[in-house]
Order: C-alpha cells, then sequence, then structure tokens
C-alpha cells in the first residue's frame, strides 16, 4: 500500500477532521469523513518486494523492484523471532532485469477505493515497469523529469547482488561487526544515472545507461531539500576513505564508510573528496541552505538563482579509537571547498554509535529555558 500524508501533520492531506458539536454535529462530521476518506492504492506482486527507499518526481513515485522469492526456513526462523524478516527475502541475482516502476501520482486523486485495490504492477495499464539490468539499492539520491524531453533522470545507489541474511548465518549468529572480515559477504556500490524514455517505457538511448557517477563505493547520498524532485547538480554521499578498484560482481570487494564527496553529476571528473583518518567512520551528510539577503544591486536575491551549492554539510563522525563522536560543519560552497576540510568540528558531550539517517528541518529552534526551569523544579 502506498499513502500520501501532508508533511505538517502527518494526516492524509485530502482527510477531512471531525469537528467537535452536538451528537448529530458529530454524525454527520463521520459521514462527511467516510465520503471523503482518502484512496489508498494497494499492489499485488508474487512475492514480498525487498525495499527500503523510494523517491518522488513532479507526476510519480519511482520503485526499485527486484525479482524475490521467499526462503521457508529463513521465514521461519524470522517468525520465531530468532532473525529479521527481511533476511528471509531471497534476491533472484541470477534474473535478467530489475524493473524500475512508476506509479502515477495521480492514483491518489481517485475518489473510488476499488479503482486503486489489488493493482497489479505489471499488468496495470496506468503503471509504468521498466526493465533495466538487474541490480538492488537501498537509496535513491534525486529524480526528476525533464520537461523538454520528457524524460526521467534518477540518481541512485547501485548493488550487484544483495543477500541480508548472509551477514550473519554464515557465522553462527555472531553479530556483522564482531567478524574477523565482515566485508566478505558484501557486494561494493557505485553511484549511478539512469534516463527513462516515459511514452516509450524503455531507458533512453543515446545516453550511456546507466551512466557511472563515482565508484568510491558511495552510500547514502544526499542533496539539499530544495532540489528534490528537481534538476540538481551535485549529490553529496558518504564513501570510502580512498580509492579503491573493484569487481562490482564479486562479493568481499567492499569496504566500511571513511569520507564524504561532491559528486558533480554532470561533470564525475570534478568530483571532490575529503577523507577522514581510519579510525573515524562519517553517517549521512545532511545539507543545510546558507542564508541569503540582497545581492549587489540592493534587491533580494531570486531563490532560483541561488547556487545550489550554497550551503553547509552537516555529518556526524564516529571515532572507534576514542569512542567518541564528533559533529563536523563542511562549506561546500564553490569548487574545492569540501576538501578545504570542516569548518567547525565539535565533540559531542556523549558518544553516539554509527549514524544511518539525518534530516534538516529548516526554520526549527529550540528554547531549553522550560526545560532548565523543569529540571531545576524537580531536585
Amino acid at each position: 500500500s502506498l499513502y500520501e500524508l501532508d508533511a505538517d501533520t502527518f494526516r492524509s492531506s485530502s482527510c477531512s477532521g471531525s469537528s467537535s458539536g452536538s451528537s448529530s454535529s458529530s454524525k454527520r462530521s463521520r459521514q462527511s469523513d467516510v465520503k471523503n476518506a482518502p484512496v489508498v492504492p494497494n499492489f499485488r506482486l508474487k512475492a514480498p518486494a525487498l525495499l527500503h527507499d523510494f523517491i518522488l518526481t513532479k507526476n510519480y513515485c519511482l520503485f526499485n523492484i527486484n525479482d524475490t522469492s521467499i526462503n521457508p526456513l529463513s521465514a521461519l526462523k524470522a517468525l520465531l523471532g530468532l532473525s529479521g524478516f527481511a533476511g528471509s527475502i531471497d534476491l533472484n541475482e541470477s534474473a535478467s532485469h530489475t524493473h524500475i516502476v512508476l506509479l502515477p501520482r495521480s492514483l491518489f486523486d481517485e475518489t473510488d477505493q476499488s479503482a486503486v485495490d489489488d493493482i497489479d504492477l505489471f499488468h496495470d495499464e496506468r503503471i509504468l515497469a521498466i526493465p533495466v539490468n538487474n541490480h538492488f539499492n537501498f537509496h535513491f539520491a534525486n529524480a526528476y523529469e525533464d520537461e523538454t524531453t520528457g524524460r526521467i533522470v534518477f540518481d541512485t545507489v547501485q548493488i550487484d547482488g544483495m543477500d541480508l541474511a548472509s551477514t550473519t548465518s554464515h557465522n553462527s549468529g555472531r553479530p556483522f561487526w564482531k567478524n574477523d572480515h565482515p566485508f566478505q559477504t558484501v557486494t561494493p556500490s557505485r553511484l549511478v544515472r539512469y534516463v527513462l524514455d516515459v511514452p516509450n517505457r524503455s531507458l533512453a538511448v543515446g545516453t550511456p545507461n546507466p551512466k557511472v557517477l563515482s565508484t568510491r563505493l558511495p552510500e547514502f547520498p544526499s542533496l539539499p531539500r530544495k532540489r528534490s524532485a528537481r534538476r540538481h547538480r551535485y549529490v553529496y554521499p558518504a564513501v570510502a576513505r580512498r580509492k579503491v578498484t573493484v569487481d562490482y560482481e564479486k562479493k568481499g570487494h567492499a569496504g566500511p564508510l571513511g569520507g564524504i564527496a561532491k559528486i558533480d553529476v554532470e561533470f564525475p571528473e570534478n568530483n571532490e573528496y575529503y577523507s577522514f583518518e581510519t579510525y573515524e567512520f562519517p553517517g549521512e551528510c545532511v545539507l543545510c541552505p546558507k542564508v541569503r539577503g540582497e545581492n549587489g544591486n540592493g534587491e533580494e536575491e531570486d531563490e532560483e538563482e541561488e547556487k545550489e551549492d550554497a550551503c553547509y554539510l552537516l555529518v556526524n563522525v564516529v571515532n572507534g579509537r576514542d569512542m567518541t563522536t564528533d559533529m563536523l560543519i563542511f562549506d561546500v560552497e564553490g569548487k574545492g571547498a569540501l576538501e578545504k576540510g570542516p569548518v567547525v568540528r565539535w565533540t559531542l558531550p556523549v558518544f553516539v554509535p554509527h549514524l544511518l539517517h539525518g534530516s534538516f528541518a529548516e526554520g526549527v529552534t529550540f528554547d531549553f529555558e522550560p526545560f532548565r526551569r523543569e529540571s531545576t523544579s524537580q531536585r
């Protein structure tokens, strides 16, 4: 199922709230709620999809759907609480294709729930399922619709193989990080760009598909929030500490994240990298836009004309040697800015373990005085 929520209220944007009042008023309100209740598109697959992320464009929700099956023994272990359910989903690594599935956002405009129930992703004419070379992905960077060509462009971290169960099964259930050689079971990643020909339901011709943007084992790609679902120039992933040469079809060639990057999606030869110490490991980067004032003519700057990289990059870095965590801030505006290193480095008062995802909430500040008064009154 796919839900559409209002970002401010976390309720369905088309769901009317109930009002207080008399019994008859409340009854009318409930009837109105049912009548105006949002539709929820429900989809059908032959096996559970192994999904971690999806991405939006102006008109579509975009998913990466693999050929999967259920491993009965692993599923039984999951039911008994001995492992996670995701580990019971097997990816068919010998499959010829993975499908990029485009779900029209117009499905949420339907007024009849029956019109969006039991949708077959691969046979419903409203759904676009475009075959690409078989691969797996955890994270997308961004996607947008090219208004000139009608094509959809998206950047994703691609992995040629994935076996979630193997990180523990070959070590008798020991935690992944306690293995002597934990990355022997991990397939290396790379950041790539796909271009889809929507009218012809195929990959676009006349351009590399996919186009490789970075081979430095990237993960957790980020970009400024204002560029979401819009054309972008830069992507900011965490990467390996140094350049590596790997075979992307073989496991055991991956490694831990030890740096961050500013990827130029138009000219990858201009990519910038910053490496941490061998005992330091970054999480996902978060981009914070710079506050702009007036331009040189005394006029307010046009938001559309702002430099895309006019922002600060925030990242938490775990120090595995000293068991501390630092918050680092980089100014990434301009060529070579990232490689100059952080402009701020602050050691957090407590150790925070390895982090996955983060987000920046623009305009949100905190007043800690009420908490101080509450703490003082309880002493």
